[in-house]
């Protein structure tokens, strides 16, 4: 599908990960619309005017059905991430899976050709082996379990409808703009005065991978004749949690130790996916290393 002079509706298009990938459609000469229940215009601030940004909820579904008239494709990034839907299921029941069911319905009525959908790499739940897509789905939480009903939601939609998609599996994302996460949070003490604390002896390692290439798998997977697939996106590569500790201190220049808490629960000892089926079918790989990705996060965070 061509993404210039097509018209895209990204639902949490203000968000982390939504903003970039609105930003490079906009850049590709696409005409965007935004669906966001609390938008964040900052994220979008150099795109006034280029997008137009609705206030509404994936869980109202005349609302939603409204947003998506006239789209080409959609891209379903609103979500209740990991920890509030832990802490919330029920609210993550129905903003992640009743929310996709009314956003694929609304994708299914406007005449959308295609739907990317972001999952996550919980819906593998937690193994020491390297994943890809063939891997089994053994999700142990809430928003693992959602991504997974929201996956298998779009499989019955595209039945029906023969309606295309693209479902992307992310591994652990990080980048300017994200409001959590691992990176964030040690930068945040570091650059606080405060030293970071691992949790148990900090060999849990994940696949990282900056934000600006998940944004650019999106908008390949939208634009690739591609359909009915799902795939892994990341860097390829595997940190563990005392190794993106010790980065940030050595790229602030921080002389700060970090804590070891022994006491804290380790949810997951190792996620690491391969992504050649990504680079295999829609030419696409991460092009930013760790040291760098990371230097981009802590010159965004300081200014």
């Amino acid at each position: 599908m061509e993404i210039a002079g097509n018209r895209y509706l990204v639902t949490g298009g203000t968000g982390f990960i939504g903003s970039f990938v609105v930003e490079q459609l906009v850049a590709e000469g696409a005409e965007v619309v935004v669906f966001d229940a609390t938008p964040q215009p900052a994220n979008l601030s150099d795109l006034a005017g280029d997008v137009e940004i609705v206030q509404g909820d994936v869980r109202d579904r005349d609302a939603v059905a409204k947003a998506a008239e006239g789209a080409a494709g959609v891209f379903h990034m609103a979500v209740l991430p990991l920890g509030p839907t832990i802490e919330q299921p029920r609210l993550g029941l129905e903003v992640n899976v009743d929310g996709t069911f009314n956003v694929l319905e609304a994708a299914e009525r406007a005449g959308a050709r295609k739907v990317v959908f972001s999952s996550a790499s919980s819906v593998y739940g937690d193994t020491d082996d390297t994943m890809d897509e063939s891997h089994p789905l053994g999700a142990r939480t809430m928003y693992g379990a959602s991504k997974i009903a929201g996956e298998y939601l779009l499989r019955a939609f595209a039945d029906r409808d023969a309606l295309d998609y693209v479902t992307l599996r992310y591994m652990n994302v990080y980048g300017p703009r994200q409001a959590g996460g691992l990176v964030m949070s040690v930068l945040r003490r570091i650059l606080a005065g405060e030293a970071p604390v691992i949790a148990g002896d900090g060999s849990q390692s994940f696949d990282f991978i900056h934000v600006a290439d998940v944004a650019d798998a999106n908008v390949r997977a939208m634009a690739a004749d591609v359909s009915g697939v799902e795939l892994n996106v990341g860097s390829g590569t595997e940190a563990s949690v005392a190794d993106i500790v010790r980065k940030l201190l050595e790229i602030t220049g921080s002389d700060l130790e970090p804590q070891f808490d022994t006491s804290q629960r380790v949810h997951m000892r190792r996620r690491v996916g391969s992504s050649e089926r990504a680079r295999e079918l829609l030419g696409w790989s991460a092009s930013r290393d760790l040291d760098a990705g990371l230097r981009d996060v802590v010159a965004s965070v300081q200014g």
